[in-house]
């Protein structure tokens, strides 16, 4: 083959692995749901555990509390749900010994924006939802598969991001615009148990939703066990996304 042939072969290969890696990374983000937050009120008491937490900023040791959120997969401007009985049961942590770190983050609303991460919040675990019924037997939250734990992270960053946002969820329907980060939330293994998707992150913002949603009362069901509970307030939206080290 001709020089000129070859190399024009050679950048055609390059611009095909490009493209593929694009793909790649794209249908991975693409299997991550949006989640709508919510506060909750928790109906079940609660006793304290510890454990041994690991994301690709370190291992640590953290003190679990009794749950604060509940985040539903979410419709997001019309994106796809591709798990629609896997939500998340956040629990606020306590974990000595870290330090920040800088990140450069990429979703739908920021293009590599510098954050910097500050300290362990929550402890996002894979869960099932039901909404409790007045009448007829007790609804069992289903047992879920294919989502990873979270440890989410509290963050700084001088960037807002405004967009028009209109979300769709199990609990309703609601709109709102301009986007503050809170918080990172990075795959994490708890004693040791494997990840689903190591790269996807979740960024969650701080976003004003209207109309709020009206209290309803779910049970819960996750590796801390079946557990009732009452939503009560719109609290977050996390989005998929990727991080660098800064």
């Amino acid at each position: 083959m001709p020089h000129t042939g070859r190399l024009l072969f050679g950048f055609i290969l390059a611009l095909a692995g490009l493209a593929a890696a694009g793909v790649a990374v794209a249908g991975q983000l693409a299997t991550v749901n949006h989640f709508q937050c919510y506060r909750v009120d928790p109906g079940t008491p609660w006793k304290p555990v510890t454990l041994p937490l690991t994301t690709q900023f370190g291992t640590e040791k953290a003190a679990v509390g009794q749950l604060v959120l509940l985040c539903a997969p979410a419709h997001k401007n019309g994106s796809a749900v591709t798990n629609p009985t896997a939500h998340l049961a956040c629990y606020p942590i306590k974990a000595e010994g870290f330090q920040p770190k800088s990140v450069v983050i990429t979703n739908q609303f920021q293009k590599s924006a510098p954050m910097t991460v500050v300290a362990p919040v929550t402890l996002c675990v894979p869960s099932g939802k039901a909404v409790t019924i007045t009448a007829g037997p007790p609804l069992k939250p289903p047992v879920v598969k294919g989502l990873d734990n979270y440890e989410c992270f509290s963050v700084k960053s001088a960037a807002t991001a405004t967009h028009d946002i209109h979300v769709v969820d199990q609990f309703g329907t609601a709109n709102g615009s301009s986007l503050q980060p809170l918080s990172l939330c990075a795959p994490a293994q708890i004693n040791g148990s494997p990840y689903v998707d190591s790269t996807t992150h979740l960024v969650c913002y701080g976003v004003k939703l209207g109309p709020d949603v009206k209290a309803t009362p779910v049970s819960i069901r996750n590796r801390f066990g079946i557990a009732t509970a009452t939503v009560v307030k719109r609290q977050s939206l996390c989005v998929p996304s990727t991080k660098k080290l800064g």
